[in-house]
């Protein structure tokens, strides 16, 4: 099972949604995470909200953010804690408010997500979908078996059927084409082979001959 799990911290501030978001592309790509722009975007985004709560309406001077990627799974945790032990609520926000649609959004780009408390506050989590993960060298180094069954699904996959190319190109590299026998000559280069024609010469030159 390919885990990686990584936590860190962060002053309670709003400067701290962009540090966030940085500190996650930095984790996705130590980990050779494949994101495509849907997942991409909603790991942005839904860590984006979580934080931005946790500054709001959270409590303490700093944040825990904690990101566990499980790519066997296909899936990626994200979990915010903050020193408050009230529970995010979800509000409908009017057209004209600039702010509750957070939880909506969160709800709308992740697999699950929920709440919690803790000890010294709560915890806010979102879970969300990754696309297929290839396997990288060092993964087919620590797990021979996974890259055992990769490289036969490889090897019995129907193959496509050659293209059979022009008659004048079928000799490779290095090699002659076989001479052609003199019934499949045109009639026109079968009586130039039997009968070459003489070519006039000047006055002190050697008469030649075509081959």
């Amino acid at each position: 099972m390919r885990v990686y799990s990584q936590s860190f911290f962060l002053v309670r501030d709003p400067t701290s949604v962009r540090l966030s978001r940085r500190r996650l592309h930095d984790l996705a790509e130590n980990w050779g995470l494949r994101l495509n722009e849907a997942s991409d975007t909603a790991l942005t985004t839904v860590l984006s909200e979580l934080v931005t709560n946790a500054v709001r309406h959270g409590t303490g001077a700093m944040l825990t953010i904690g990101v566990r990627a499980n790519l066997s799974r296909r899936r990626v945790l994200v979990e915010v804690y903050d020193g408050s032990r009230i529970l995010p609520a979800p509000r409908c926000a009017a057209p004209e408010d600039e702010t509750g649609r957070g939880m909506a959004l969160i709800d709308r780009l992740s697999v699950c997500h929920g709440a919690e408390r803790t000890t010294c506050g709560k915890c806010v989590w979102a879970e969300i979908a990754l696309p297929e993960q290839r396997l990288t060298r060092r993964q087919l180094i620590l797990r021979p078996g996974r890259a055992a069954r990769a490289v036969a699904r490889r090897l019995t996959a129907p193959r496509r059927r050659p293209r059979p190319g022009p008659a004048g190109h079928r000799a490779r590299h290095g090699q002659h084409p076989s001479p052609q026998s003199p019934s499949a000559l045109h009639p026109v280069e079968r009586a130039w082979q039997q009968h070459p024609p003489h070519i006039p010469h000047k006055e002190g030159e050697s008469p030649c001959t075509t081959s």
